[in-house]
């Protein structure tokens, strides 16, 4: 009994607020919603879509800049996604493609604004991104990305929202990961 009104005490004497529900089953399945739009979150998303047509190894892309799309990280989170395939690239201005660059890739992409859990400040997220490959101008591949239907990947990193498309463009191309002990790329995948 003595102990029983010391955690009353303890309880009524703590400053903040604590909401108890009456029923442990209502927490449960609070907890389990919580817990499975946090792994959903963390897992890559599928390519909407991908038509992708055979064709050799790339060994550089020129990226046609899109002023329309307003996210800042979305052109460094491509190049790093090509990079990730070792193929590297440049970006130039829209109607200004140079010669030397016989691949290049066109995207567009829509934004969202939301504020994040314990924020005040809205923040940019991506819905929507279509990324088309041509070759001397005719279309090589084509994939886009779409948030998922609960939107559980809604503040995954654009690079992870992009990743897959890149990966379902470039398969010609396996992902190199790292070097080994020689300088060589390690390669994962691909053939």
């Amino acid at each position: 009994m003595i102990k029983l009104l010391i955690a009353s005490a303890s309880i009524a004497s703590l400053s903040g607020c604590v909401i108890l529900s009456p029923s442990p089953i209502v927490e449960a399945a609070n907890l389990l919603g919580s817990a499975i739009t946090g792994v959903s979150s963390m897992t890559p998303a599928t390519p909407q879509n991908p038509v992708v047509f055979a064709h050799a190894p790339i060994k550089e892309v020129c990226i046609e800049w899109n002023g329309a799309v307003a996210l800042s990280d979305f052109v460094p989170s491509l190049q790093g996604e090509l990079q990730r395939h070792g193929v590297p690239s440049r970006v130039y201005d829209a109607g200004t493609q140079p010669g030397s660059c016989p691949m290049t890739l066109v995207y567009s992409a829509y934004i969202k604004w939301d504020m994040r859990t314990f924020s005040n400040a809205y923040t940019p997220y991506l819905t929507f991104a279509s990324v088309t490959l041509r070759k001397d101008g005719r279309v090589v591949g084509s994939a886009s990305y779409k948030i998922g239907s609960i939107a559980q990947d809604k503040w995954s990193s654009t690079s992870s929202k992009l990743g897959p498309v890149v990966d379902a463009l470039l398969i010609s191309n396996p992902v190199v990961e790292a070097n080994n002990s020689a300088g060589a790329p390690v390669v994962f995948g691909g053939s």
